[in-house]
Parts: C-alpha cells; sequence; structure tokens
C-alpha cells in the first residue's frame, strides 16, 4: 500500500491565514477559474469569500494597478452595483485611469445592462452542477505573473516566463523546509538529496499524468547551468531549484523574492523557526571556507551569495532546513 501524500498545501487552511488582501482576491480568482482537482468546500469558500469579504482589498488592486483583473471582480461579485461608485470614485482619487475607465463603464452596465455582462452562475453544494472537467489549465492564455493550479493536491504556481513555446513556472509558497544535502561534504547540485527528493518521490507522485506529459525536461551540468536541450555531462531534471542568476533575473525586486510558507512547512525544524515568510534554497553552489555553502534567499528577499550550509557540523543531524520552492518548465502546445 502507497502511503498518502501530504498536505503540503491545504487550500482552507492556506487561504484563511491570509488577510483580506491582492494576493488573496487573486488566488480565489485564479482557483475559480481553474477548479481543477477542487472540493465542493473549497469552491464555495473562494466564491463567497468573493462576494462577502473581497471588497476590502479592492483599494489596495486599485492602487497596484492590476487591471486585468478587474473584470473577474464583477463576474464574481466583489463589484458590483452597491458599491461600484465608491471604488469608481477611489479610482479618480488614486489617478488610475485605465481602472477609472473600466469602473464607469461596468457601473453603467451593472444599472442598465446587467444580463450582458460576464456573471458568474452561484455555486450551491447539492444544487449546483458540480461535474468539473478533469484538464489541464489552458497554458496558452496564461501569462507572465499568472497563477496557474497544478498538481494531484493541486498547488498554486506563479508564471516566470514564456518563450518558445515553453512556460517556467515555480511555486507560489515554500511548502516544505528540508536540508539542502544530508551528508557533511561539498556536493553537485544533481548528487544532492534535495534534487533527489524533487525528481523521485515529488514529481512521481504529486502530479497527475496528463501534467506529466507536459512537463518539459531541462540539463544541469556539474557548475549548475542549466540548458533545454540533452547535452553532454549534463543531467536530466524534471524539477529544480533556481539559480542565483535566475532569482535575480526573474523577480526584479528584492521584495518580490520573499515566499510565504505553508502550514506544513512551519512545523518544526532544527534551526529555525518561520513565521509568515521563509528562506528559500537556490541550485548554485558557492566555495566558502568549509566547502561546503550553497545559495539561498533569504525570508526578506536578499539572496546569499556567499552560501547556506549544506550541514553545520560534523554530525549528520544538525543540518540548515530552509525552504523548498520548486521550479519546472511546461510545454505550451
Amino acid at each position: 500500500m502507497s502511503k498518502p501524500l501530504l498536505d503540503y498545501y491545504n487550500e482552507k487552511v492556506e487561504f484563511s491565514r491570509l488577510p483580506d488582501c491582492a494576493e488573496k482576491v487573486q488566488l480565489a480568482i485564479t482557483r475559480l477559474e481553474n477548479p481543477y482537482n477542487i472540493s465542493e468546500e473549497d469552491r464555495l469558500m473562494y466564491q463567497d469569500y468573493l462576494g462577502k469579504d473581497a471588497a476590502k482589498a479592492v483599494p489596495e488592486i486599485i492602487d497596484k494597478n492590476l487591471v486585468r483583473i478587474f473584470p473577474m471582480l464583477v463576474k464574481y461579485r466583489t463589484i458590483k452595483k452597491g458599491n461600484v461608485t465608491k471604488f469608481t470614485e477611489y479610482a479618480q482619487q488614486a489617478k488610475k485611469m485605465d481602472i477609472l475607465s473600466y469602473l464607469l463603464n461596468a457601473g453603467n452596465d451593472l444599472r442598465f445592462h446587467p444580463k450582458e455582462l460576464d456573471i458568474a452562475p452561484k455555486f450551491t453544494p447539492g444544487k449546483s452542477d458540480n461535474s468539473i472537467p478533469q484538464q489541464l489549465p489552458d497554458y496558452e492564455s496564461l501569462r507572465v505573473g499568472d497563477v496557474v493550479w497544478l498538481g494531484i493536491k493541486p498547488m498554486p504556481w506563479i508564471v516566470l516566463e514564456k518563450k518558445d513555446g515553453k512556460s517556467l513556472v515555480i511555486s507560489k509558497y515554500v511548502f516544505d523546509c528540508q536540508a539542502y544535502h544530508s551528508i557533511f561534504y561539498k556536493v553537485k547540485w544533481n548528487d544532492t538529496s534535495i534534487c533527489k527528493w524533487l525528481n523521485g518521490e515529488y514529481a512521481e507522485r504529486y502530479f497527475t499524468q496528463l501534467e506529466k506529459e507536459k512537463i518539459h525536461p531541462v540539463y544541469i551540468d556539474k557548475e549548475a547551468t542549466l540548458f533545454m536541450e540533452e547535452k553532454e555531462d549534463a543531467v536530466k531534471n524534471t524539477l529544480f531549484f533556481l539559480s542565483v542568476e535566475e532569482a535575480a533575473k526573474y523577480f526584479k525586486a528584492q521584495q518580490d523574492r520573499t515566499a510565504r510558507i505553508t502550514a506544513f512547512g512551519k512545523r518544526k525544524i532544527m534551526w529555525a523557526t518561520f513565521d509568515v515568510y521563509a528562506h528559500w534554497w537556490l541550485r548554485s553552489l558557492t566555495q566558502d571556507v568549509l566547502g561546503k555553502g550553497t545559495t539561498y534567499v533569504r525570508l526578506d528577499g536578499e539572496i546569499q551569495n556567499h552560501g547556506g550550509y549544506i550541514l553545520s557540523n560534523s554530525y549528520d543531524e544538525f543540518y540548515d532546513h530552509f525552504g523548498v520552492r520548486p521550479a519546472m518548465y511546461l510545454n505550451l502546445e
């Protein structure tokens, strides 16, 4: 009998941990737009949040000028006839002209042409049809910065890049804390225990067969350089960590590199207890005095080039547990 899948990301728990903010609203919308392996309870939770409490976060959404999200706010009843005027006035004061223009038109439609608007039907357990197609998201329509849900127990992933028919995604959250390697010596990425776990148990057990068929393998050499095509002396990887250079490239601002840690990842660890954010490993290795360093992103988003310890001393039970935040390429076709 195979062991049960761990709840690295429990939708109900993780959603309830978020304060009312733009991030929480976006998660709810992307999940309802991609109801992949969703339960009736979670579907109702997201719908109720958008219709009742998400309006508290709309001023932040306006301040961040997230224009693309506004049709979804109308679709899921966050913006409605009773509050559209208030948000229109806020957008005017904030001088967000594209959003102001949309809200003026939406307000007119809500008053005079409500049947012409794209409004999602409300889901009611036991009454509404909950037959959700178990199909992959529309990868072609994804844009950089979008959230896509993947996994047998779905987790949110962020789109970092779309290029040459492929999309690079990374887990939105730190879903676990593990040691980079479990033996006291300098080791290459492909030989680390974390690489073997990601490309072994996690890749095999936590993705559906359809998803596995969409993952594009990469090849990583002994210098931790990544190649899209097979290369001599490079090892095939399904999942991997970003390098120092990639972390800096795809997350330009330090704040953008911060990653929340899930409730599962917060379980007690040896050297640090993370609260809201966590350090997360990178795959680039670096030479320190003892020859056993690797790189990581600190919980405040700063990249540590000088290296975190793979092991902290000569005893195998003492080693740093930092955040797991894997990345992978998906074929868009």
